[in-house]
């Protein structure tokens, strides 16, 4: 058998993963700083150089982590806090037990480490699951090949039946119990996801999908947006064979009598047969609580800010009645045009400011989409700074941005990482609020292929015990009335979600420095920043009309009176157009019955025939003017809405909008159809 390994040949000491051990004369606390230091699960608690026992990263983790665990254990020695159950073997054990003990284990003893001891119990080092369960496989197909072997010998020397089918029975039953008995899905597949053979528990989670030979296609169970990101991921296995480093990965499956459900899939390539293994886990409903989890604080992040919106809504609004109520009294005084020039950029900035808080609020009350996008860090910062415009002055405290001045591009989820941003910076605010020096800094730096921002304050800080525990789900420092413990739990999931890291710095009274790191991406493939001219800043362009030409016939249709007649005199004094208005999709239907028009502007939501109604109406009857349709809509519309309005082909101008955007639209419009 070329390539293959003989388990009686391994020496368990070669598979040994690290020999680090720590005195069971050590504090608790001491170990979990070594903790800190490794990247190791498991350690061996030695009395001298004998084995006494094991302790792992999450064990030590949870005594300290529990409400009064530091106090209760840190100063505490290893002796009084070793596993309760743990394995260790001679290192002359055959690898064969070792992992039919191993491996049968149940329940979360399962993902446990081993350890391995010489002469004496003197400790030798630790040997991880992961590398028991690649062995499993290697002697798994080993078997199963040595089987097929076996059988075509039997034609040649039937001297040899009965001690060969008896060693065959012996090693299918050993190594079917350790195949079967897995607490995770074990397929072994080649590159084009076919699978050539599964466990018991693969069948359960596939829903009775394999057939009895047991050759399915997996990949023809994974949803099509993500089907060629798991084909490429068996691709790249096929393809550097060398590299042996397990992968972990997440994707969806749409199973018949289950439907779609998310699973972690760890893969590696098993050199020796050319097979990709994988194993599977269900973790559907882990991810709906995160989902939950997400919702529930953006729920209370919100109403964390309905008072602080309102006030800047109103702020805005101000100008606009006052400046409004000066305009018609300076029109009755027959004042200059400058002054009145004056107040009527004052009203439409202020009506163009109250727009964005509302696009904004929005944006940010929406369901996660779950649809990443290549953004700029740097403007998801700075819109966030205007959101929590209002807080920041309500502080007092000075705002320094260090932003780099390059493009900061990241591949992300907008509204998440805005909610990242958000939550980090209202922290920060509410630890300065009785802070002497009250200074706020969010810089946006690059470093390799990592994008970094941090969010550093200078107030009251973090103790040093509640560090550990800051990411923890319900969690807070703060009084029930001020946090529900959420936020930083959330930001840490959302991150990671992201493929990035988030950490913390803190000095008692002094401050606190959290940083975000999330992958870089880069611009190649991305069409360049596109600028809207004649936009609502800066001087209004010049836009060619038809006074020349015969009039154009316009039909507008909204049921909002000042709408309408804004509209219709837009386009009669800067475009010559002959201009009538109705109130809903009938008395348009009727109007265009009766009359010809060369152009039609309507809402989308109106009563007794609405916006979309019409448009169809006309795809049928008057074809010729899909081509002259403009939507204009003040709904924010939900994913139905918008992906309808998509699917159509019609420009759609969302309200309030400035006079240059109609008019810049309405000219695009007429130039592109003649």
């Amino acid at each position: 058998m070329n390539g293959s390994v003989a388990a009686e040949s391994v020496e368990l000491q070669s598979l040994v993963e690290h020999r680090e051990s720590v005195p069971a004369a050590e504090t608790t606390e001491s170990v979990y700083k070594w903790f800190q230091s490794h990247s190791h699960e498991y350690v061996g608690v030695v009395s001298g150089k004998r084995l006494i026992g094991m302790v792992s990263r999450g064990h030590i983790g949870f005594l300290l982590g529990a409400r009064f665990g530091f106090a209760l254990y840190a100063h505490q020695t290893l002796d009084k806090h070793l596993m309760k159950e743990h394995l260790h073997f001679h290192r002359d054990t055959p690898l064969l037990a070792v992992l039919e003990q191993a491996l049968s284990r149940q329940g979360d003893s399962f993902y446990d480490d081993v350890a391995l001891v010489g002469e004496d119990e003197e400790y030798l080092g630790i040997i991880t699951v992961p590398t028991l369960v690649r062995w499993q496989s290697k002697l798994i197909l080993q078997k199963i090949q040595l089987a097929e072997q076996q059988r075509q010998a039997l034609h040649e020397n039937n001297s040899q039946l009965f001690r060969s089918l008896n060693q065959l029975r012996q090693s299918q039953g050993r190594f079917e119990i350790l195949f079967e008995n897995s607490a995770l899905g074990v397929a072994l597949m080649n590159a084009r996801g076919e699978v050539e053979t599964g466990n018991h528990r693969l069948e359960i989670l596939m829903g009775g999908q394999i057939e009895a030979n047991g050759v399915f296609n997996l990949s023809a169970l994974v949803a099509l947006p993500e089907r060629d990101g798991f084909l490429r991921l068996l691709q790249e296995h096929e393809a550097n064979p060398q590299e042996g480093n397990p992968r972990n990965s997440e994707f969806l499956l749409n199973l018949p009598g289950r439907g779609p459900r998310r699973f972690k899939f760890f893969t590696n390539w098993i050199r020796e047969t050319g097979q990709v293994c994988a194993l599977l886990d269900d973790i559907t409903e882990q991810r709906v609580l995160e989902h939950r989890l997400i919702q529930k604080e953006k729920s209370e992040l919100l109403d964390s800010l309905v008072g602080g919106i309102a006030h800047e809504i109103n702020n805005k609004l101000a100008p606009i009645i006052g400046f409004s109520e000066l305009l018609l009294g300076q029109l009755e005084r027959d004042q200059s045009p400058e002054t009145l020039a004056g107040y009527c950029a004052i009203i439409r900035d202020s009506a163009t400011e109250s727009a964005k808080i509302i696009r904004q609020l929005l944006q940010l009350s929406r369901p996660v989409t779950g649809e990443p996008a290549i953004c700029d860090l740097r403007g998801l910062v700075r819109e966030v700074m205007t959101f929590l415009n209002f807080r920041i002055r309500d502080t007092g405290c000075e705002v320094i941005l260090d932003l780099s001045p390059e493009e900061a591009l990241i591949r992300a989820d907008v509204t998440q990482i805005k909610q990242v941003i958000m939550n980090l910076t209202l922290n920060a605010l509410d630890a300065l609020e009785n802070a002497p020096l009250k200074e706020l800094r969010l810089s946006v730096a690059q470093q390799e292929d990592k994008i970094i921002l941090k969010v550093a304050d200078t107030g009251h800080g973090i103790k040093s015990e509640n560090l550990p525990y800051i990411f923890n789900p319900f969690f807070t420092t703060k009084s029930p009335e001020r946090g529900t413990g959420l936020g930083l739990s959330v930001c840490l999931s959302i991150v990671k979600q992201h493929g990035g890291e988030i950490t913390v710095k803190s000095v008692l009274n002094a401050g606190s420095e959290f940083e975000m790191a999330l992958p870089k991406k880069s611009r190649d493939g991305l069409p360049p920043d596109s600028t809207n001219a004649g936009q609502a800043d800066g001087k209004k362009p010049v836009f060619e009309n038809n006074h020349g030409a015969g009039r154009r016939h316009v039909l507008v249709v909204d049921d909002e009176e000042f709408i309408t007649a804004m509209i219709q005199e837009v386009l009669r004094s800067d475009m010559n157009c002959n201009v009538e208005c109705v109130t809903n999709g009938l008395r348009a239907v009727t109007r265009l019955q009766e009359s010809n028009f060369d152009f039609v502007i309507s809402d989308v939501r109106m009563p007794e025939l609405d916006g979309l109604g019409l448009f169809e109406w006309i795809k049928e009857y008057q074809p010729r003017l899909t081509a002259h349709f403009l939507f204009i809509t003040g709904d924010a519309g939900g994913r139905d809405l918008n992906q309808k309005l998509e699917s159509l082909g019609v420009p759609v101008l969302r309200k309030p909008f400035s006079v240059n955007k109609l008019l810049h639209e309405y000219q695009r419009l007429s130039e592109t159809t003649g």
